[in-house]
């Protein structure tokens, strides 16, 4: 099966995170089933992070300031965002492996429909596949620097006690493990459907700038080729279903880690003459930078596939005048290509294309804007009560 082919190099870290079913009978899509004990596996990862989230909420929300990351330096606005941002954390990596189990049948069926739609584009020299190692490295890079410099911080510079050390970088470590996962997968999946629109987007090209003569042969190329890109369709509202819950846990956590780490970045900065303030700097710096990079490929591998299945309109559209007998069969197409665009939602709460970078980064700025003002409240109280 050649999308298990193309996806072989991410489907099993995937699969090992529980974000992915295990398989059987990969050889042929007449034989490709779900796992029986894959089935459990992933319900046992699942429950297991069900029920440590549940337990590490609770410890992280009734304990604050036993994870203080740097004592007695901060005021109370930054541990309540630290806290709340743990919180974010845990619940982002759980739903994400929760929502990937509880879609498992349909995240089978959507990589099954893909199979049998390859069965055709191979007959017609459909050969390419996508590989995202280079993207893939960098993700890796930047999620393993923001675990090591939490670890310089949390084990050298904290007071926080070594049982919950270990707790904390658990966190950090499962979502920078979780996040950058579902990242490089959901890259590598939405590259290759997006590489099979655009060969089914030149060979409608090719039929729209040639001169043909059978009439009837041209009716029935153009009607298989309309099928599978209403085929194409459902396949990716169906991959949107399987990860929409995901992206929005992750695109909340991220927002919000964003927006508190250049706040705790610009804290740092503004209190740089106390003695007792450590330097959070290099943390804040690392998780800026790697949710950054974790939010653009994901953005950009929704935008990739949606803008090429939102030009089939367009070239379908230079074919319509062609010939009366096309238009029927167009028609039906475009119809319902005019009524709903193809895009990615997080869960159907905000799309999910090369914008949103943009307008999580505006959103930032907007409340870094309001934080740093309680922030100057806080300090001017704190003036007044000395004085």
């Amino acid at each position: 099966m050649k999308i298990l082919h193309d996806i072989r190099a991410m489907a099993l870290p995937t699969q090992v995170c529980a974000l992915l079913p295990f398989f059987s009978g990969e050889e042929h899509e007449e034989n490709f089933r779900l796992s029986k004990w894959g089935r459990w596996y992933g319900r046992g990862i699942a429950a297991l992070l069900l029920v440590s989230s549940a337990l590490l909420c609770q410890d992280v929300l009734f304990a604050s300031l036993e994870y203080k990351l740097v004592a007695s330096s901060l005021g109370d606005t930054e541990e309540i965002n630290r806290t709340i941002e743990t919180l974010f954390c845990i619940c982002s990596y759980t739903m994400m492996v929760l929502s990937s189990v509880h879609n498992g049948s349909k995240h089978w069926s959507t990589l099954r429909d893909i199979a049998r739609i390859d069965e055709y584009l191979e007959v017609n020299g459909f050969r390419e596949s996508y590989s995202c190692r280079l993207l893939g490295a960098l993700v890796a890079a930047t999620s393993t620097s923001v675990v090591l410099v939490a670890f310089y911080y949390v084990h050298f510079l904290s007071g926080i006690g070594s049982r919950r050390q270990w707790i904390l970088m658990l966190v950090y470590s499962l979502q920078m493990l979780y996040s950058g996962v579902f990242a490089v997968y959901l890259r590598t999946i939405l590259k290759n459907l997006a590489l099979r629109i655009e060969f089914l987007n030149r060979r409608l090209d090719e039929f729209a700038q040639q001169e043909r003569r059978n009439d009837r042969e041209n009716w029935r190329e153009l009607s298989n080729l309309i099928e599978v890109f209403c085929k194409f369709r459902y396949i990716t509202e169906n991959m949107n279903c399987v990860a929409g819950v995901g992206l929005l846990f992750y695109f909340g956590f991220s927002f919000y880690t964003v927006t508190n780490q250049s706040y705790l970045a610009f804290s740092t900065l503004t209190a740089q003459q106390s003695a007792d303030v450590a330097d959070t700097m290099g943390l804040s710096c690392a998780w800026v930078l790697a949710e950054t990079v974790t939010m653009a490929v994901i953005c950009s591998s929704c935008d990739c596939l949606a803008s090429e299945a939102n030009t089939t309109s367009q070239i379908l559209a230079r074919v319509y005048g062609k010939s009366k007998e096309y238009q029927n069969i167009i028609d039906k197409f475009l119809t319902k290509s005019i009524k709903q665009d193809v895009q990615f939602t997080a869960y159907g709460f905000f799309a999910i294309d090369n914008s949103t970078l943009f307008k999580i980064f505006s959103a930032v700025t907007t409340y870094l804007v309001i934080l740093i003002q309680f922030k100057q409240l806080e300090d001017s109280k704190v003036e007044e009560v000395e004085v």
